[in-house]
């Protein structure tokens, strides 16, 4: 972890300062780096990233930046992602060349205000996350009741920031940039796709929501029965990013009903997503396996592999999938990647051998697509 005074940190950061909100004094510093322990995480910092712009709000008061308070029992990760949607119509971009969401730095705040205003504000130590993503704007912000507070949504770049931002923000959307502009390493993507992804599934009161889907069971098998339509033999089956293992019994199920048997396994790098699925699914306990996509080496090969692209960083995607239908599809085996309506014509541009595709139309929802790739026999 790097701290604050390091020669890539805006000096109005290194220095730390005071801010008086009413009777009180909150002192600050700010670190920056993102290997700290952030369970006392109270508030988020987000610098949402619409192509080379920056999401600002504008508001009857003033302009402002995106964030909010971690509510009790909530992951920060988890505030992000509200506050984007309720403040500026915003979500996170499901395919981004960057990690989902990405915490760069941590402003440590300590106010220090008469007991009146304590009586408010039960904590006097706050630790606000600071943290970059790419995300799309998907509809209106959510209005306040009164409908008083109206929220303007502005895209801005660095230098309309510093018109309109404190010294602190603007130095912290630098910053991001920065970030940005020189990326992260294999580790951290998966380390940010990890965290994010679980944080999500495990507190969703669903098993399609534990898995990733939003939705009753007559939406998730609209949306994933199709990945059995390339299985023309029995055998083995691997999910890869498995969460909870909904998607192993469901595909049993459902090849059985076409006269097929698949004995399933699955894969997740998150072992908290492995722990709930061997809670779910005792009987296959041993068929779980914790371990990073990108680099996992299975035990042995499987008749069919399911995966998304997602599972892996943008720029590794052509190459890992040719050492997934190498490395762990069986001879006459096959690769079925599932993804939005196009995924074949992705894989195609990347040069693998797509065998064949299936679509699976959902109404006013966008269509799913399942293409597989086959391995030599």
């Amino acid at each position: 972890m790097r701290h604050a005074g390091e020669s890539d940190l805006p000096q109005v950061l290194a220095a730390g300062g005071t801010w008086h909100w009413g009777t009180a004094r909150i002192d600050w510093t700010f670190e920056l780096g993102d290997g700290w322990d952030l369970k006392d995480v109270t508030n988020v910092f987000l610098v949402p990233f619409v192509g080379d712009r920056i999401v600002v709000l504008r508001l009857p008061t003033g302009h402002s930046t995106v964030g909010g308070t971690v509510e009790p029992g909530e992951h920060w990760c988890v505030t992000a992602t509200r506050e984007l949607r309720e403040e500026a119509g915003a979500r996170l971009r499901p395919d981004s060349t960057g990690p989902l969401l990405h915490p760069f730095g941590i402003l440590r705040c300590r106010s220090h205000a008469p007991q009146p205003y304590r009586s408010h504000q039960p904590h006097p130590f706050h630790a606000r996350v600071a943290a970059w993503c790419e995300v799309e704007i998907a509809g209106e912000p959510t209005q306040p009741e009164d409908g008083e507070q109206v929220v303007e949504v502005l895209l801005v770049d660095l230098d309309e920031a510093r018109r309109l931002l404190t010294p602190e923000a603007v130095a912290l959307f630098q910053l991001a940039a920065a970030q940005r502009s020189r990326g992260v390493d294999d580790a951290t993507w998966s380390r940010d796709n990890v965290r994010l992804l679980e944080e999500h599934y495990l507190r969703a009161p669903t098993p399609e929501g534990q898995s990733g889907k939003l939705g009753d069971a007559a939406d998730w098998a609209l949306s994933r029965r199709l990945v059995v339509r390339p299985v023309h033999h029995d055998g083995t089956f691997l999910d890869l990013g498995c969460a909870n293992g909904l998607l192993m019994e469901s595909v049993q199920r459902w090849a059985a009903e076409g006269g097929r048997r698949l004995e399933p396994y699955g894969l997740d790098a998150s072992e908290r997503l492995v722990s709930l699925a061997r809670e779910r699914l005792p009987q296959w306990h041993d068929r779980f396996f914790v371990g990073n996509a990108l680099t996992w080496t299975p035990p042995r090969p499987f008749d069919f592999v399911h995966t998304m692209v997602d599972l892996v960083p943008p720029r590794r995607r052509p190459d890992w999938l040719r050492r997934v239908l190498r490395e762990m599809v069986a001879p006459g085996g096959r690769l079925i990647v599932r993804d939005y309506d196009g995924i074949g014509d992705q894989l195609r541009s990347w040069g693998l051998p797509v065998a064949g595709i299936a679509v699976q139309p959902r109404g006013a929802k966008r269509p799913q697509e399942a293409a597989w790739l086959d391995a030599p026999g």
